[in-house]
């Protein structure tokens, strides 16, 4: 639930915050999800929290760009937009994902944490211990992939995230990419997010390819998509983004040695400015 007036309290009760908070979240519009998890990072930055994890789903489905790419030249921003979908940025790099049927996760913690300290690979790989250990008991037989691999010519315009399975991302058993996920860290702070997918849409990104990508691009980025992408429910076919995602809170508890505290995205500090602020950023061009 999401900025019910319930659960809005006062200011000095928002800064009352446990040291480590897991967030659930339903579905809610993008540019609200980017602004949760930026109002995540100031929060560990302000040394209020040391690590927040939390849970997420998309309404409506939503195409996300890295931060430093450029909307114009990953979608048809436009007609998206015209046909009910939205459009945002993350505050972490990567490529195009299209987030329909999926769970989201995000992790943000303070860059010394136990969880997340080391290299980028070093805090890929222990963050991928927590969400294979969630899938796992969600009857999905994960596995880390321990080398990259790209399905199409790397450096190539117009690739979304999913044609491409790096290394200490999230496959099946039989080689296909299930979690799509991205890291940043800035002034001391780790973030990551990745989607997990229930079904496998991101063959929807390219529906929505500018016109300078050619029939046969978009040909060939159409069946790497479709065979490069494994999904939760041909393991479990019973299994919904709840009970996967309260398996996930579980792991990530086990993980911390601790009970995480509760919190409610609604209490952020900057919350709704921020959602203002990202609402405008691209939704409203």
């Amino acid at each position: 639930m999401f900025l019910d007036d319930n659960y809005i309290t006062s200011a000095h009760e928002r800064t009352k915050i446990m040291k480590t908070l897991a967030i659930r979240d339903s579905l809610q519009p993008g540019y609200v999800n980017m602004a949760v998890d930026l109002c995540s990072i100031k929060l560990v930055q302000s040394e209020n929290a040391q690590a927040i994890f939390r849970t997420y789903m998309w309404e409506p489905h939503c195409l996300s760009i890295g931060r430093f790419q450029k909307p114009e030249r990953e979608a048809d921003v436009q007609r998206l937009l015209e046909d009910g979908y939205h459009i945002v940025r993350r505050p972490t790099g990567g490529r195009a994902v299209w987030h329909g049927h999926e769970l989201t996760y995000s992790l943000v913690a303070r860059e010394d944490h136990p969880l997340v300290r080391g290299s980028i690979a070093e805090s890929l790989e222990k963050v991928a211990g927590i969400l294979t250990a969630g899938l796992k008991k969600s009857g999905v037989p994960a596995v880390l992939n321990t080398g990259n691999r790209e399905l199409s010519t790397a450096g190539r315009e117009f690739n979304p995230c999913f044609t491409s399975h790096g290394r200490w991302e999230i496959m099946t058993t039989d080689g296909r990419k299930l979690v799509g996920s991205a890291q940043a860290r800035s002034r001391g702070v780790f973030i990551e997010h990745g989607s997990i997918i229930f079904t496998n849409q991101q063959t929807k990104a390219i529906d929505y390819l500018p016109d300078a990508a050619s029939g046969t691009l978009k040909a060939e980025m159409r069946e790497l998509l479709t065979r490069g992408v494994g999904t939760v429910l041909e393991y479990n076919p019973d299994i919904t983004p709840e009970i996967l995602a309260e398996n996930l809170h579980e792991q990530f508890a086990i993980h911390c040695g601790i009970t995480p505290a509760p919190f409610l995205s609604g209490n952020l500090p900057h919350l709704k400015e921020t959602i203002n602020e990202r609402r405008l950023n691209i939704e409203n061009r």
